[in-house]
């Protein structure tokens, strides 16, 4: 798996429909057909391509360093901070565990009892996607946003619902910000391109022991290189197809997808669910697997990897008899550090891409961690938590073995 994480992410920059996220389909295609998958194919996805050309800040004469928006618009605008142009801070969301713990979880598995001491960053603050709106609707010509996360970067792929914003904006680190006040004269100048493209979901099949299906899958773009994000993912899914394809007996038929557009409000997730609306009733389970993370702090304005994993999240339908399944094999492959979760537990906008399968009723078991540096380039392959893919692996062949002999009516409880 590290092997797969490695080759995917030395192919550089995998935004939706860049050359390394083309290349990370053929390569996904190449491995299902290598293990044996049958109907391996690539299903169409159309979504918007941004790329960043050239940008640029530049405040009383002084250059900083800096980086668009995604999918702001691109421009020139010159005016003043804190007035024609916005001066917004955005600060990484911080919780202790123990919250989560006695909030929010249906069960925890935390046999150190690490979660009474444990604080996680996040990697969104408060506006979550919604960093740019605020500026808008008062009127401000354009947008500067200072990153504030534990590490001093400016590279914050966030808004990633790929909705074209009418303003330029750029992001700057957090000392950068410390140099800015309101009242200084600032010039921004962004040049990039927005265009329609054709991406492809990466689909295979294998016959199983019922009519009914197990979808197994992730998605193969991200904002940069992004191992965890998620190179991680595509590493978790090939495992699986692996090893199905080499069993004799499944529990039902099986579907593997890794999806495009995951960064443009999951758009090749929900194209595939509408493109196979009549398949979703017939889904006994839906197995989302993403970011093997590396639990990491900042140091002196650097990104330090530590040693263990970052808290997983594991997002369940509300059925008592699955999530008993979930924990149980959490157990069984010793991970720890985790929070069942409900999947609905943030609110109405899905977790990741597993969160539309559950909004069309499709029972959900979906594997994520998100560690502050989701959406950063310093998301590299120091940061994947190598002793995790296994174990993680099998628990999720456990979670779809638990499945033989169930079926999507009766999961669904009706």
């Amino acid at each position: 798996m590290m092997g797969w994480i490695e080759t995917v992410c030395a192919q550089g920059i995998r935004r939706p429909g860049y050359p390394a996220d083309v290349w990370a389909e053929g390569f996904i295609k190449d491995r299902f057909e290598e293990f044996g998958l049958r109907d391996v194919r690539l299903e169409p996805v159309e979504l918007p391509r941004w790329e960043p050309k050239t940008w640029s800040l530049e405040v009383d004469g002084e250059r900083f360093d800096c980086f668009p928006l995604p999918h702001s618009k691109a421009g020139a605008v010159e005016g003043t901070l804190g007035h024609d142009i916005a001066l917004e801070t955005v600060t990484l969301n911080s919780w202790p565990q123990s919250f989560v713990r006695e909030r929010l979880a249906l069960r925890t598995i935390d046999p150190e009892n690490e979660f009474d001491t444990l604080q996680q960053t996040l990697p969104f603050g408060r506006q979550l996607q919604a960093v740019m709106e605020p500026s808008i609707e008062a009127g401000a010509q354009a947008f500067v946003g200072v990153f504030d996360a534990p590490w001093d970067s400016c590279d914050y792929y966030v808004p990633y619902d790929g909705i074209e914003r009418p303003i330029p904006g750029v992001w700057v680190s957090k000392s950068t910000g410390a140099k800015l006040k309101s009242g200084q004269h600032a010039k921004i100048v962004v040049d990039s391109t927005r265009e329609n493209v054709t991406c492809h979901n990466v689909v295979g099949t294998l016959p199983g022991d019922s009519d009914e299906y197990v979808i197994v899958g992730s998605h193969h773009d991200g904002p940069w290189v992004s191992a965890v994000e998620d190179a991680s993912g595509i590493a978790l899914v090939l495992a699986q197809a692996k090893y199905w394809a080499a069993q004799e007996s499944r529990p039902h038929n099986m579907i593997f997808i890794v999806q495009a557009g995951h960064m443009v409000h999951g758009a090749g997730c929900r194209a595939f669910i509408d493109a196979h609306r009549e398949l979703m009733d017939e889904v006994v389970l839906e197995v989302h697997l993403e970011h093997t993370a590396r639990e990491s702090h900042g140091e002196n304005g650097k990104l330090v990897a530590g040693d263990g994993p970052e808290t997983a999240w594991w997002f369940v339908m509300r059925n008592d008899d699955l999530i008993d399944a979930v924990e149980s094999a959490l157990h069984a492959e010793r991970i720890t550090r985790s929070f069942i979760l409900p999947p609905d537990v943030f609110g109405e906008w899905p977790t990741t891409d597993g969160g539309f399968y559950h909004t069309v009723g499709v029972p959900l078991v979906n594997f994520l961690a998100a560690p502050m540096y989701l959406f950063d380039s310093q998301d590299t392959v120091d940061k994947i938590h190598e002793p995790s893919l296994e174990p993680v692996t099998g628990a999720a062949i456990r979670i779809i073995e638990w499945t033989r002999g169930r079926t999507a009516k009766g999961l669904r409880g009706s």
